[in-house]
């Protein structure tokens, strides 16, 4: 497919991805334009929460049932190198080239060779990043090797975004609802300058009060969320949006 017609199948996704009130036809539409890309699977998932309460939700997912199946029954999710990866990356990545720079690891090969032996030959990952923890993953995949311009990428990138925050927007991500604890004032300043990266005597600098004072009161917020770190409690504050 020329790049001409590429660019007007992705402009008039992103058209459809705005106007369009079924998320059902949305994700039609979507597949139609990864389609003219040479991608014949795609699905979109995220995952929100912190510690023990972290869960993942598919937002679609449109890979073979047979294929998710297997994934299930050897329970490939826990090492998936796409879900590994997206934690890690910023920008879109092929398994290809993970496979040339030999950053999976050995369950991760695992998954691969079962894909490959499946009929998978190429699989493209979007990672995506937000607020209070949050991750989620646009994949596509090929039974065809692909070769793909910078132009590709960023095209598919722009799409894949479209899909992920109107699926987002329309059926949210089952998100978990941070405890309800109440907090004194001292609790969330020094929460605050903990979430900013300061140690207890740098907020006890701040505040005016002694280092042990500051680390009586952290101590205090992560009894509270029946938290084992200061990174969890910070993450459920930035949930509830009290810091």
């Amino acid at each position: 497919m020329s790049n001409t017609s590429k660019v007007t199948a992705a402009l008039a996704f992103l058209d459809r991805c705005a106007d369009e009130p079924d998320a059902n036809v949305v994700v039609e539409r979507f597949m139609a334009t990864i389609g003219e890309f040479g991608f014949e699977v795609a699905a979109a998932g995220a995952w929100i929460g912190v510690g023990g309460a972290r869960a993942h939700r598919f937002y679609f997912n449109t890979w073979p049932k047979d294929w998710l199946a297997l994934y299930e029954a050897r329970q490939f999710f826990v090492n998936d190198p796409m879900v590994l990866e997206t934690r890690r990356r910023m920008t879109p990545f092929l398994w290809s080239e993970m496979t040339d720079s030999g950053s999976f690891t050995r369950e991760g090969i695992e998954v691969v060779t079962a894909g490959r032996a499946y009929g998978w030959m190429e699989v493209l990952g979007f990672p995506i990043h937000g607020p209070a923890s949050y991750q989620g993953l646009v994949s596509l995949a090929a039974r065809t090797s692909l070769t793909l311009s910078a132009s590709d990428r960023a095209l598919l990138r722009t799409v894949a975004l479209a899909v992920h925050d109107r699926l987002h927007a329309s059926t949210g991500p089952s998100e978990i609802t941070p405890p309800d604890v109440q907090l004194t004032r001292r609790e969330v300043d020094c929460m605050r300058w903990v979430a900013a990266g300061k140690t207890d005597a740098e907020i006890g600098a701040i505040l005016g009060v002694a280092a042990p004072t500051v680390h009586y009161h952290v101590e205090r917020v992560k009894k509270k969320f029946k938290t084992s770190s200061r990174t969890e409690a910070v993450a459920y504050l930035t949930l509830a949006g009290t810091i």
